[in-house]
Order: structure tokens, then C-alpha cells, then sequence
């Protein structure tokens, strides 16, 4: 009798226990179709990819943009288009909402492909006090030269993405852009002239004189490229010199040396390769 007095309360409990999983089984299923969870997109690690970005803290209300981000090009390319909307220059453009990221910022050499970004994606820019500018984080090892060898990189990279938007912008916009971008090359030589200085204050043995000459020629040639970039786009170009009006024409002589073929040079008007 005790034996199926115990079954028969065993029974009880296991028919409340299934009653009680089926109904939270319920409970759950009633609650997804009521709040159905969203699955979370796929990273987009490749092409084109649609975001949202919102301007805080420099307009009285903060400001979205509906902006397309090559996922294969470099944080660069990204800074220069969010500068040419915002005027924000890029090495005070605080970016943050990347997935990959979490809820630190962007850094400058960073590769967006491992960011976590997906089509809809919702970034915020800030624009960062100066002296606060975010520093690469792809540096061989913390030496002063290395610091600066990081810094020029990015600096190369920077140079490139201006010419990129000078060669692809179209004439409806043009005069507005090359004005922006004029702006940023004058920005990008005063930081070249910095790091110059820097390297200037490097001592050291031979290998540190060798670092600081390759350092001086890549920074010395980003400087030319600049200026080139510049001369352009300049809203107020100079006056051509007036020598040939000025000067009479003087005859055609045999003295007059005569260019060989292979040693003809591009006209000055020429597009720059990129």
C-alpha cells in the first residue's frame, strides 16, 4: 500500500513538472511572436557597405548622414569622406559603434575589414580636442623612430586618399570640394613640417642615422606630393608669368636644341598617377 501510495504521488509531481515546462515553453513561444528577436546581420568584410553616421557636439543638434564605406579601403579613405561632409579633420574624428570594436574608437590603422561592420550600422563622430589626436596602434616596437615611422604611414595614407577624391570628384561639386581639400593638404604639410622636426631631434647611432634619412626623404617626398596636390586645386591659382608677352619673339635658329623623343616630358596640366 505504501509502495502505490508513492507511485501515485511520484506521478503527481512529474505530471505538475511536465505542466510547468510546457507552460514556459508557451509563455516563451507567445512572448517571440509578440517581440520577435532579431538576428544579427552579417559583417560585411568586402565592397560597399551602408551606415549611419551621427555628428555630435558640433552643431547645436547632432546631425545624421546616410554615408557608403569601401570596407577594402583604409581608415584613411574613410576619414577624408566623413571630412568632406563634416569639415571635421581626420585626425580629430573620433568614430565609434563598430561591432568588432566594441566601445572603443577607430584607430587610424585599423583594418575596417575586421571592424564588424554590417548595412545599417549606426556610428558616431565626435570631434576631438587638439593635442588629443588618436595615435596608430601598429607601431614595431614603442622607440621614438618607430613612433614616427607609424606616423608617416598614415600620413602616406592620407596623401593618397586626397588624391583619390581630387582624381573622382565631379564637376557639379568640384570647386566646393578642391576648396575642402585644400584646406586639409595645408592641414597635412604643417603636420608633415611636425614630424620633420621630430626627426630632426632624433640621436643616436648609425642605424638610428639611417632611419632618420629614410624617414626625412619619405617625409620630404609626401611634402612635394602635397604641394603638387595644392598647386592643382588651388581656388586662387597664380598668374602664368608674363616673360613671353613681355619679350619679342626672336627667330627660329639651328641653335635651338631640339628634345630628344624618349626625354619629352607630361605637360604640367597632366592628371597626377596615383
Amino acid at each position: 500500500r505504501g509502495a502505490a501510495r508513492q507511485g501515485r504521488s511520484g506521478g503527481r509531481m512529474n505530471f505538475f513538472k511536465e505542466a510547468k515546462e510546457t507552460a514556459s515553453k508557451m509563455f516563451k513561444s507567445v512572448e517571440s511572436a509578440i517581440n520577435p528577436a532579431s538576428e544579427p546581420k552579417p559583417p560585411v568584410t568586402s565592397g560597399l557597405c551602408e551606415v549611419v553616421l551621427t555628428v555630435e557636439g558640433i552643431d547645436p543638434v547632432p546631425t545624421k548622414h546616410k554615408i557608403h564605406i569601401d570596407v577594402g579601403a583604409t581608415v584613411a579613405h574613410l576619414n577624408t569622406q566623413i571630412y568632406l561632409i563634416t569639415t571635421v579633420v581626420p585626425a580629430r574624428q573620433r568614430i565609434t559603434g563598430f561591432r568588432g570594436i566594441g566601445e572603443g574608437a577607430l584607430l587610424p590603422d585599423y583594418d575596417l575589414r575586421k571592424a564588424g561592420l554590417f548595412e545599417g550600422a549606426e556610428l558616431t563622430l565626435t570631434q576631438l580636442p587638439p593635442g588629443q589626436e588618436i595615435e596608430p596602434c601598429h607601431s614595431l616596437t614603442s622607440h621614438p623612430v618607430d613612433k614616427i615611422a607609424a606616423r608617416a604611414d598614415i600620413m602616406q595614407q592620407r596623401v593618397d586618399s586626397v588624391e583619390a577624391a581630387v582624381l573622382v570628384q565631379q564637376s557639379a561639386h568640384r570647386d566646393v570640394t578642391y576648396a575642402k581639400l585644400h584646406k586639409l593638404c595645408m592641414f597635412y604639410a604643417d603636420h608633415g613640417m611636425k614630424l620633420l622636426l621630430k626627426v630632426d631631434e632624433l640621436d643616436g647611432g648609425s642605424h638610428i642615422k639611417v632611419a632618420r634619412k629614410a624617414l626625412v626623404t619619405k617625409l620630404n617626398g609626401l611634402l612635394d606630393r602635397l604641394e603638387k596636390i595644392k598647386a592643382r586645386i588651388s581656388p586662387n591659382p597664380e598668374p602664368a608669368a608674363q616673360e613671353t608677352s613681355e619679350t619679342p619673339s626672336e627667330p627660329a635658329s639651328a641653335e635651338v636644341p631640339v628634345p630628344f623623343p624618349e626625354a619629352a616630358t607630361p605637360a604640367s596640366g597632366d592628371s597626377v598617377v596615383l
